[in-house]
């Protein structure tokens, strides 16, 4: 058994490895779920809106960006992050065995019984997921060397991207070979059992407990943080352009269907934009964690916003098949830096004696405009078209690239041009 005051190098190698495979297999468990192309068709084959189709980006924001600030309540009283963390993952994990129970045994009597039954399990794991950010995110701080953080998030995020061209493989499989809505439930049924493995993993972390920690003190009280982290002025600014990163993707969620729907493709080809996407992605992340480590996080930033803008202007465009798949390429490297970028910069700004609070903060401040923006994107594509939508993404999203160098500086390296 280990055990041990601070942690070694051999310590550092091990957090490592094994963070790295509980990253990678729960990115892999989520591609058999992904919110982004499985989860929008499933909806749509229930007969859900544009509307309800909207509520699961929206949904999936709220729940990530609210519970935050109770998460990093709690994390500042526990020692050990980890022990925080294992007591409420599974409940960002075992939804997606629920989901696949609903897809064999509801869905066949009651689609619409279906469709909010699947749509509050997302709410429990992303609600799950969303309190266990500060958290998580202070555990990782603690027990990953700082020198390779990024290259962390990129190991974890691209290695699960590899492994998800062969998840996207299998959820193919199951779309061609069974009937709905048998198929969608062995993909969820898939995502549960990896993100069950990854559970192992992540239980395998080293963490030292902290000597100190705060006192409990009412929530009303702790709300009042708020008002320390606003007064850093570089890290409001921050928030200021993750507002408006999070209006830019308004659109993301009505990718897949407006393709599928506009150049007349069947729902297989999901499968192979999944597997487009996560090639991209996996690709990018192994070289994108380095150079963010060398020469700052930033940078990745900017090359994320900027390849969604590029993606808008192709969706817009597209006449072809070619155009879909350039679009998908482009947003695995969108992921990319958003996974690595903005995961290792938050690490960076946020002052190590307030870090969970800091990043409760952060978490809550972004969601409500997480939450409406999809819902205010498919009102815009049901009144006026998907056009008009992408074409408010690309305006925002210039919008906030243009904020984003100018006014939010990389506390490693003081770019005032980059």
């Amino acid at each position: 058994m280990w055990h041990g005051k601070q942690l070694t190098e051999k310590d550092y190698r091990w957090n490592f490895i094994v963070n790295t495979l509980d990253f990678a297999f729960f990115s892999l468990g989520m591609t058999f779920g992904s919110l982004i192309t499985i989860f929008p068709v499933f909806a749509k084959n229930l007969g859900a809106s544009n509307f309800q189709i909207g509520l699961i980006p929206a949904i999936a924001n709220l729940g990530w960006g609210i519970p935050a600030i109770l998460g990093a309540k709690y994390a500042e009283r526990y020692p050990k992050k980890l022990n925080l963390v294992l007591k409420v993952t599974l409940g960002e994990r075992l939804p997606y065995f629920f989901m696949a129970l609903i897809s064999f045994f509801v869905v066949p009597y009651d689609p619409k019984l279906a469709l909010y039954l699947s749509l509050a399990m997302l709410g429990v794991a992303t609600f799950s997921m969303g309190f266990l950010g500060p958290p998580w995110m202070s555990m990782i701080e603690k027990v990953i060397d700082s020198r390779r953080r990024g290259t962390y998030f990129a190991m974890g995020n691209g290695l699960g991207a590899i492994m998800g061209v062969g998840g996207a493989s299998l959820a193919r499989y199951f779309l061609e070979s069974y009937p709905f809505p048998s198929n969608f439930g062995y993909s969820f049924f898939c995502a549960s059992i990896f993100l069950m493995i990854s559970f192992v993993f992540l239980a395998l972390t080293r963490e030292i407990p902290d000597e100190n920690t705060n006192d409990d003190v009412a929530f009303s009280e702790y709300i009042k943080g708020v008002k320390i982290v606003l007064y850093d002025k570089n890290f409001r600014n921050y928030i200021i352009n993750r507002v408006l990163d999070a209006l830019m993707m308004a659109s993301s969620g009505f990718i897949t269907v407006y393709l599928v729907k506009k150049l007349s493709m069947p729902d297989e080809i999901i499968a192979n934009f999944t597997a487009i996407l996560l090639v991209s992605q996996g690709l990018s992340s192994f070289a994108l964690g380095p150079f963010g480590d060398r020469f700052g996080h930033k940078y990745l930033i900017v090359m994320g916003r900027l390849s969604y803008l590029v993606v808008t202007v192709l969706l817009l465009i597209s006449r072809n098949i070619f155009y879909a798949y350039l679009s998908f390429v482009l947003i695995g490297l969108v992921n990319s830096a958003r996974m690595v970028g903005d995961f290792a910069f938050t690490l960076d700004i946020v002052p190590k004696n307030r870090k969970e609070l800091y990043m409760g903060v952060l978490n809550l401040l972004i969601s409500p405009f997480s939450f409406l923006a999809p819902l205010f994107g498919g009102k815009l594509a049901d009144i006026f078209g998907y056009e008009t939508l992408f074409y408010f993404s690309l305006i925002i999203g210039l919008a906030s690239l243009i904020f984003l160098i100018k006014f939010v500086q990389d506390p490693r390296r003081k770019l005032n041009n980059v």
